[in-house]
């Protein structure tokens, strides 16, 4: 199931998951000044590879590359991006986001809050991908869409602003990655019922 998003041009594939998610109303005057400001969590990926250099593994045409040395960087990599994982999981597991199912897409997000919402609120959305390391991201945005589900509950829809290229690059790969998976499911499935 796809709908065409008007603001990319492409095909905005939605997917339903159950991922960790929390929600906190902003006024428009946070959201003004939020805009315009990357969250530490969205700017962590950006800083690493600034710090470690996107090609470490790349040699230049004059440069020649030492296998042991790439070696190393390499299990070098997979180290630091496994403490980092454990250090995102347990920032993850003391803050308040909870296990949410969530219809997730390149434009937004929609779940079930107990937070009071109406059209045209702003919202700030924490919310880890399931990945390795742990995507966890604090995403910007407003709500087009607020229902009611009983005197506590409301199912909001959220449209995110992004505040840089890495926000919107982590939710596309994890969302063309889960919509793959289920379509590989599904004809597996269909294979196997014939």
């Amino acid at each position: 199931m796809h709908d065409t998003g008007s603001d990319h041009g492409r095909q905005d594939f939605r997917i339903d998951d159950v991922i960790p998610v929390s929600d906190k109303k902003m006024t428009m005057e946070e959201f003004e000044t939020c805009k315009n400001r990357v969250g530490i969590r969205s700017r962590q990926n950006s800083m690493l590879q600034q710090m470690v250099g996107r090609d470490i593994f790349a040699a230049g045409a004059h440069e020649e590359v030492n296998p042991e040395m790439t070696q190393a960087l390499e299990a070098l990599d997979a180290k630091l991006n496994y403490l980092i994982g454990v250090n995102m999981l347990n920032d993850a597991s003391h803050s308040d986001m909870q296990e949410r199912p969530v219809n997730l897409s390149l434009t937004g997000i929609s779940f079930v809050t107990e937070h009071c919402y109406q059209v045209g609120d702003a919202t700030l959305v924490n919310l880890m991908l399931p990945s390795f390391p742990p995507s966890i991201l604090e995403l910007v945005g407003t709500i087009v869409r607020a229902e009611r589900l009983d005197n506590q509950r409301l199912k909001i829809g959220a449209r995110f602003y992004f505040r840089c290229d890495d926000e919107e690059d982590t939710i596309a790969k994890y969302v063309y990655r889960r919509h793959r998976e289920t379509i590989r499911a599904n004809k597996k499935r269909s294979v196997h019922s014939v």
